[in-house]
């Protein structure tokens, strides 16, 4: 393995919060949390309550993800087994299928798929706190608290916050109009369930880390992620996982866990027991995530051992400190001659930001959409040496243009032949709340 692991004497909380307060003095950083919610039981999925690497010890990143550009990827990661951390952009769909292509332009300040070998990493499971360090860098622990010590002395805000407020691209009869022409694609059987979003942007200066610590500790969410490269941050609270993949025994199990189906919490107990009843009952909530995983059933299919693929954990509810959703398990066995690659490229992008029949979905969303998604609805996440790996679903998030302190945000719901535009509406607009919030609280 590439690298030397070092156990951490001090706590797990005070260094995830040194990690914090450094995270923008690196050209690349990746903070990845999960298990994070009070009122959730531990998810048995996350492996670890935190994950955070830096520097650039390999950089694979590429603007536009074609063919060409995933074939050197996978020849890359193939022939280094190390830790990789990093971005798929929903538009490396493109790169899977011939078929369909993006209208709009590229920011090339969000490359399409980006991921970085680091120069260290920290790991926390169950409190325990290890240190790895890179093989290749002349570094020990030591010197690693004094580098972290140094640059928290030097990260001092330049500029005080402005007040920024996220505005949509597309408004109230607009949004209602596409959605109702999606429905009519529906009623003529042209796909099943389609996901229209809808961009929102603002501009101005904060505090990005700051920004991330409030939207963390009002979501609490469950896959939650910073990223930052040279030109752009990441601010994800997603609460919801893509891809996982765990060593058992000889072989591999993987793990994907869509939610479909969204609630308020209510303003007290009656009213939350009120709001979570009528989500588990709701015939075109639950046809929602039925839909999605009967597709992520066939992916995983694509790449797993015969009769394996299987959903033991169904419609699940899960609680979130502002909403409730509906969650599935689909779980297999890797073929032994597929790795977290073929993975990705059986699955790519997730059935629950895109919908069904995926590919059919993905044209038509393409023609209504109002800007390239780029990393939204994309996935953010690690791959470890012995060929693990954990991606969120790049949802609930913020994107920074560090050169010109543009913001970015998405919305979005899923459309079914029951779908009430009007309604969709109102749950893009809950959705979008905790983002658009946070970002207009200054320090």
């Amino acid at each position: 393995m590439p690298f030397k692991a070092h156990k951490l004497d001090s706590a797990s909380v005070e260094i995830r919060t040194a990690l914090r307060n450094v995270a923008d003095t690196f050209s690349y950083f990746s903070l990845l949390e999960t298990g994070n919610s009070i009122e959730q039981t531990k998810e048995p999925l996350d492996k670890y309550d935190f994950i955070a690497a830096a520097g650039g010890a390999e950089v694979l990143s590429y603007n536009i993800a074609d063919e060409g550009a995933w074939i050197d990827f996978k020849t890359k990661c193939r022939s280094k087994s190390t830790w990789w951390f990093g971005i798929f952009s929903y538009e490396l769909k493109n790169a899977f299928e011939k078929s369909i292509s993006s209208r709009h332009g590229v920011n090339k300040n969000f490359p399409e798929l980006i991921f970085f070998e680091p120069n260290w990493l920290v790991l926390s499971q169950e409190g325990e706190v290890s240190l790895l360090i890179n093989d290749n860098i002349d570094m020990d622990p030591i010197s690693w608290f004094k580098d972290l010590e140094g640059r928290s002395r030097k990260n001092s805000k330049l500029q005080p916050d402005q007040d920024i407020v996220l505005k949509g691209l597309c408004e109230r009869d607009e949004y209602v109009s596409k959605a109702r022409q999606i429905i009519k694609w529906i009623d003529l059987g042209d796909m099943y369930e389609a996901n229209l979003c809808i961009p929102y942007l603002a501009q101005g200066y904060a505090n990005k880390m700051e920004v991330f610590k409030r939207l963390q500790s009002r979501v609490e969410s469950s896959m939650a992620g910073y990223y930052k490269t040279p030109s752009a941050t990441l601010i994800s609270a997603s609460p919801e996982r893509y891809l996982c993949l765990r060593k058992h025994g000889e072989s591999f199990k993987m793990f994907s866990q869509p939610i479909k189906g969204t609630a308020p919490r209510g303003k007290n107990s009656v009213q939350d027991d009120i709001n979570s009843d009528s989500l588990k009952s709701s015939s075109k909530e639950r046809g929602e995530n039925i839909m999605i995983v009967d597709l992520v059933r066939n992916d995983l299919s694509k790449v797993s051992k015969k009769n394996t693929v299987s959903v033991k954990r169904y419609l699940e509810l899960r609680k979130l400190p502002h909403l409730f959703h509906l969650v599935s398990t689909i779980e297999g066995s890797l073929k032994k001659e597929c790795d977290w690659l073929d993975l990705i490229e059986a699955s790519f992008p997730m059935g629950s930001m895109t919908g069904a029949p995926k590919i059919r979905v993905m044209e038509r969303l393409d023609s209504q959409e109002l800007s390239r998604r780029g990393w939204y609805s994309g996935a953010l996440g690690y791959v470890s040496p012995d060929g693990e790996c954990d991606f969120n679903v790049i949802i609930r998030s913020l994107f920074y243009e560090n050169s010109n302190h543009r913001w970015t945000s998405w919305a979005g719901s899923a459309l079914t032949i029951d779908s009430d535009p009007e309604r969709e509406w109102d749950e893009i607009n809950l959705k979008i709340d905790a983002p658009r919030q946070i970002l207009r609280s200054k320090n």
